[in-house]
């Protein structure tokens, strides 16, 4: 990975050489996602790239401050602050910095098995990604250990490690509730944090879909339906998981009886809480109580 200076004052890149980059796409922890090169472009003036057959690896890349652009598909879709744009591999694409006010952008190229499990992540057609002001400083310094630890020197390990953080970026963009779609569209997704803080809230007693819905402002069928799409699970499904890890810190921590942990969790039959922690946990309060963890 040599470290480039020359473009925009500030900037860092760093590229994978072609010896490196094979051994790494063969290593068992780097053939489902290794980087190619990544960098930082402060204020990148007059930054535009197009490739119009693509390439044979993703691209993410993070606007922190300004503005840019993509066009792919035959659509034009605006990058601004807080947003990231991601390119699957292989996909036609042109972006760059707005004339007036050019971003300032993390990127990185990146390849192996799993990318097109995480391309698939986003909704067809839609390449761009809003994110909360938490997760741009979590991201943003994600990029710049990532700069850290390749300037250190060019090792297996270093490069395993660089990679490793990227799949933990790509996890905060796409296993978080809450997260919004940017571009031309500008189609926002319900978040359900609030939601899910009200059934931690409530793991004491049952809730009702009609009550957890009414809570969030949708109606059943819709909040159903993000729920699903957001969470994999169905709503009430979501919150007996929440009791039962409740009911599993009880069983972890106190010496309840089996029946005094059904009861704070508002389960009056012991035997009907003995059967859904079984049916979510695959085992029974007591194996779990007895079994050795840690």
């Amino acid at each position: 990975m040599k470290a480039k200076t020359k473009g925009f004052p500030g900037q860092i890149i760093h590229f994978l050489p072609a010896n490196l980059l094979s051994q790494i796409a063969r290593h068992p922890l780097g053939v489902g996602l290794h980087i190619k090169c990544l960098g930082w472009y402060p204020k990148a003036h007059s930054h535009g790239i197009s490739r119009p057959h693509g390439l044979d690896e993703s691209i993410l890349i993070f606007c922190t401050r300004g503005k840019g652009w993509a066009e792919i598909d035959g659509r034009r879709f605006a990058v601004a602050a807080a947003e990231l744009l991601f390119i699957p591999a292989n996909k036609p694409h042109a972006y760059g910095a707005d004339d007036h006010d050019p971003w300032s952008i993390h990127w990185a190229h990146f390849a192996g098995t799993s990318t097109a499990s995480y391309a698939n992540q986003m909704p067809v057609h839609e390449y761009v990604l809003s994110i909360t002001s938490a997760d741009a400083r979590e991201i943003a310094r994600m990029f710049r250990e990532s700069y850290r630890l390749a300037s250190t020197g060019l090792t297996e390990r270093t490069l395993l490690l660089v990679s490793h953080i990227l799949r933990y970026v790509l996890g905060l963009l796409f296993f978080q509730t809450g997260r919004s779609l940017g571009g031309a569209s500008r189609v926002i997704a319900h978040d359900l944090t609030k939601s899910i803080e009200f059934m931690r809230a409530n793991v004491a007693r049952s809730l009702t879909l009609h009550e957890l819905s009414r809570h969030a402002g949708l109606s059943p069928t819709r909040y159903s339906a993000l729920f699903r799409d957001q969470t994999g699970s169905s709503p009430v499904e979501h919150h007996i998981r929440l009791r039962m890890q409740a009911a599993c810190h009880y069983l972890d921590a106190t010496a309840l009886s089996i029946k005094e942990v059904a009861v704070k969790l508002g389960y009056d039959d012991p035997y009907y809480f003995s059967r859904i922690f079984q049916k979510t946990l695959g085992c029974s309060p007591l194996a779990y109580r007895r079994a050795v963890k840690g």
